[in-house]
């Protein structure tokens, strides 16, 4: 399986299993956000049309100005991309604020009278309506970069509420950096405490992992599964991550033996 196949897998596997309800956060509804400062935007490869495209956008700063400065300041907050049908991914709000992306709300190539083509997703024929989150900058890690269609609104989360039981209560620099690095590269295949993905396994409870992995040997797997266990569904990162990341992933994970759900 190829890492763009991957990684479009994971995204329906994103939207099937995490449904949420924003209506205690900050939600914008981008229904009525304000298209009057649209521009034409390039994307050299999307990777839902697989080629060249040319949009009508607006800029995802523009949309998020539009929360309050205090919610802008939160520790620890997730920018939540929610589509029509009530599923969901996020990214950090760090990254949502430093990047360019873009609110696209047309395809350029469209017929006359429509607003998108359609594209293969699964088995089904859909469309990006009625909004695609797009980042035209080349190269962007996907992990960290996601690229969800059929928006119906954004919200602003805290980390602990989004990722539930996953997130520590403990927050030390060096675990909240492990967190927010799990949080971006392995919650959407892997759970701690059942909180996250179900693609790979549980990684805290009954057992920590550390607690039944060799310790010295997590980060390198972290960094490349296939160098050790073939067949595995799990990619290589090391074009990703380096392995000061892949350890503060293991600090946290070891740091999560001391949070696990059920315990005191």
């Amino acid at each position: 399986m190829t890492s763009l196949k991957f990684f479009l897998f994971l995204l329906i596997t994103i939207f099937i299993s995490h449904s949420v309800s924003a209506d205690e956060w900050p939600t914008i509804e981008l229904a009525g956000i304000d298209l009057s400062a649209a521009k034409r935007i390039q994307i050299e490869k999307d990777p839902v049309y697989k080629t060249a495209k040319e949009y009508e956008a607006i800029p995802l700063a523009q949309v998020l100005s539009q929360f309050s400065k205090t919610d802008l300041a939160a520790k620890d907050s997730v920018v939540v991309f929610v589509a029509k049908d009530g599923y969901s991914v996020s990214m950090a709000l760090a990254d949502a604020m430093s990047e360019h992306g873009y609110i696209a709300f047309r395809d350029t190539e469209a017929p006359s009278g429509q607003k998108w083509l359609t594209f293969k997703f699964g088995k089904e024929t859909t469309t990006p309506a009625p909004f695609y989150l797009v980042w035209p900058t080349q190269g962007l890690d996907k992990w960290r970069y996601p690229w969800p269609f059929q928006l119906a609104s954004i919200s602003l989360q805290p980390a602990s509420t989004y990722f539930g039981a996953a997130a520590p209560a403990k927050k030390t620099d060096a675990i909240r950096t492990g967190f927010n690095l799990f949080s971006t590269y392995c919650i959407r295949c892997h759970s701690v405490n059942l909180s996250g993905g179900q693609v790979g396994p549980e990684l805290n409870i009954p057992k920590n992992i550390t607690e039944y992995f060799i310790e010295a040997e997590l980060a390198g797997f972290i960094l490349n599964a296939p160098a050790y266990r073939s067949g595995t569904k799990m990619p290589s990162f090391e074009k990703i991550l380096d392995r000061q990341k892949a350890e503060a992933i293991v600090n946290y994970l070891k740091h999560m033996k001391n949070e696990k759900a059920g315990t005191k």
